[in-house]
């Protein structure tokens, strides 16, 4: 049976014990680091831990400064003149992208492709096989 002593106090060369000890050590140090910069990250914000009932409290006066109204009303203006009356409606979220038109007719990509010799065409498969 160990004593007390032993226990806390391995004998030397007990290597395993010791890795296994520095390991545990440099975990809480690196969860007492982190959770010390997660503490200052959010200083930045209006929301602050607490040892409340509610968990935090709020900072008004730590906000950000965020657009202007007229920088708001501007780019409203903006969406609207874009894309219609039908731009500020939540089912045109996210606006689809502006369409690329082709130049080039039906036929002119038939008579591309009745023109690509058996290389160009195995190497056009090819690519889109990935």
């Amino acid at each position: 049976m160990h004593s007390h002593r032993e226990y806390f106090y391995p004998k030397k060369g007990n290597a395993t014990m010791q890795k296994a000890r520095t390991s545990t050590l440099l975990s809480l140090a690196f969860a007492a680091l982190s959770l010390g910069m997660l503490n200052s990250a959010s200083a930045n914000t209006t929301l602050h831990s607490a040892p409340t009932e509610k968990g935090y409290e709020l900072y008004p006066a730590h906000a950000q400064p965020g657009k202007s109204r007229a920088q708001v009303q501007a780019e409203t203006a903006e969406a609207l003149q874009k894309r219609g009356l039908n731009a500020l409606r939540s089912s045109n979220y996210p606006p689809m992208p502006e369409s690329s038109a082709s130049s080039k007719t039906r036929q002119q990509v038939v008579d591309e492709y009745s023109r690509e010799t058996p290389a160009e065409r195995k190497a056009r498969l090819q690519m889109f096989r990935g």
